[in-house]
């Protein structure tokens, strides 16, 4: 399976499970993510969900392999677009808390899957970069969650160098909640999920329209 799922207690836990390709989102596994998140919100025994990736790092970014072969595939590149946006947008989307736990590589794609949730808690190991110049990919579907978190300045030197920032500069720039070490990655994840998932989802869904609608960095 490419999407791990387990129940903790009220907690749904999520892992993508592509750890040969270093959890790279193809399309299959995005929409996995996708109803996934989808069936949570319709669920009444889940109140949270955090999402973590299994093997070496959290998520690679975009499968690259699986871009250039619908390079000439107009009707399935669009479709790979979209599901792209609704993977992106998804955790958002959600009345229920989403937080993102993440280590080792945080990549592309995947950091800005990480940025569209509502937390996030880093393991100390992890590492973040957005290299889509260096492999000549225009940054569309990054930029926007890196502009909502930075200010441009900060935001244009991540997409133009593709620098890597480690988890304490990560937080020093307020890309995630909390650093932690590895082992307690998940346990301080679902803790946070559950502290923000106590005054129930129609609270939280009012929390994060309001946060919308002003515009506010998160």
């Amino acid at each position: 399976m490419i999407l791990l799922s387990e129940m903790r207690g009220p907690v749904l836990l999520l892992r993508l499970n592509r750890p040969e390709k270093r959890n790279a989102l193809s399309m299959a596994l995005s929409a996995a993510v996708v109803e996934a998140l989808r069936a949570a919100e319709a669920d009444a025994a889940v109140s949270a969900v955090v999402l973590a990736g299994e093997g070496t790092g959290f998520c690679a970014g975009g499968d690259l392999d699986e871009r250039r072969l619908l390079t000439d595939a107009p009707a399935a590149w669009q479709a790979r677009a979209a599901l792209a946006d609704a993977v992106l947008a998804a955790p958002g989307a959600m009345a229920r808390p989403v937080v993102a736990a993440v280590h080792g590589r945080v990549v592309g794609m995947g950091a800005s899957l990480m940025l569209g949730c509502d937390m996030v808690v880093a393991a100390e190991d992890a590492l973040f970069t957005w290299p889509e110049a260096r492999h000549g990919i225009w940054p569309r579907l990054v930029a926007p969650q890196l502009l909502r978190h930075l200010g441009p300045k900060d935001a244009f030197e991540m997409l133009a160098t593709g620098r890597t920032l480690d988890a304490a500069e990560a937080r020093a720039l307020r890309l995630v909640n909390r650093v932690v070490p590895r082992d307690a990655l998940l346990e301080e994840a679902c803790a946070l999920a559950l502290a923000a998932a106590q005054y129930g989802p129609e609270n939280l869904r009012g929390i994060k329209r309001m946060i919308d609608a002003a515009g506010i960095r998160r």
